[in-house]
């Protein structure tokens, strides 16, 4: 006998819409140099350069205490993220768009929005999507606006149709 899956209350869950939260760290030249290092990136690390794109992937990630962390080992949802009671959390898609670069040695800041939570049901179940987006700046300069798409799935089931 399975379990009976739990409700999804997507107007609750709805209410997270427009929540933010706000990061902000320095683009040091040391995590230029990591970065760079890291993936065979040729540049410099001076302050004041511009940064490689995509490093805005590594700046102010967010830092709860372990008590607080889920069972995927990201902060527990119910904060900045909705209360999604489905178990698979996963990344489902996402856009950037580049408009300008950030410097080495500035802080940049990370305003991130959830900008809709959808309710929808597939092949192999019931899924929600979060969409938030996040608008990585330097000053007032927006510099990256990425969209990031989480899907939130059910457990497997073992009735559940096997990819070929």
């Amino acid at each position: 006998m399975s379990a009976v899956p739990e409700a999804v209350d997507i107007a609750h869950l709805r209410r997270w819409i427009g929540r933010q939260e706000t990061a902000s760290e320095v683009l040091s030249p040391e995590l230029v140099r990591r970065f760079r290092a890291t993936l065979e990136l040729p540049g410099t690390t001076e302050a004041g350069q511009p940064a490689p794109e995509l490093i805005h992937l590594c700046l102010a990630p967010p830092a709860v205490p372990m008590s607080e962390l889920g069972p995927d080992g990201h902060p527990a949802r119910g904060g900045f993220l909705p209360p999604v009671p489905l178990p698979r959390r996963m990344w489902a898609g996402g856009q950037f768009e580049m408009r300008g670069a950030l410097t080495i040695g500035d802080v940049v800041t990370r305003r991130s929005t959830i900008e809709d939570v959808v309710l929808k049901e597939g092949r192999t179940g019931r899924l929600c999507f979060v969409t938030v987006r996040h608008e990585i700046s330097s000053g007032e300069a927006v510099a990256v606006v990425e969209r990031q798409d989480i899907v939130y799935r059910e457990a497997e089931s073992s009735t559940a149709p096997k990819a070929q």
